[in-house]
């Protein structure tokens, strides 16, 4: 979530959360370019979507358009969002996603395990 989004950030996040080379997968959207000059971006795979091109070999987007697709109707059983809290939704949102059916087991594991002392 960012309040303005543009290339300064994407290159932030790039090597903030990107541990070694990495492949980045983007549409066309201006404020990935340059991308394939950062030391951490590999390769740097386009589709470009005005085109109708939607994917090249393995270069898509799609991943990311669904999960986002599936945020809306995720927020709107809460009935409302404040921006102040949607962070921390979106976080909620991106850890059941992230692992799964699971995750309700994962979640109670790490709080058992941060309740209970330490034997040590």
């Amino acid at each position: 979530m960012a309040k303005d989004l543009n290339s300064r950030l994407i290159r932030h996040k790039v090597r903030k959360h990107c541990k070694g080379q990495v492949v980045v997968y983007t549409d066309e959207y201006s404020i990935y370019r340059g991308l394939k000059n950062m030391l951490k971006v590999k390769s740097h795979k386009t589709v470009t979507h005005s085109k109708y091109v939607y994917a090249i070999d393995d270069a898509h987007v799609n991943n990311c358009e669904n999960r986002h697709s599936l945020l809306r109707p995720f927020l709107s059983i809460f009935r409302g969002v404040s921006k102040k809290n949607l962070n921390n939704y979106v976080k909620f949102f991106q850890y059941t996603l992230n692992n799964g059916l699971l995750w309700l087991q994962k979640a109670l594991k790490l709080l058992f395990n941060k309740c209970t002392p330490n034997n040590t």
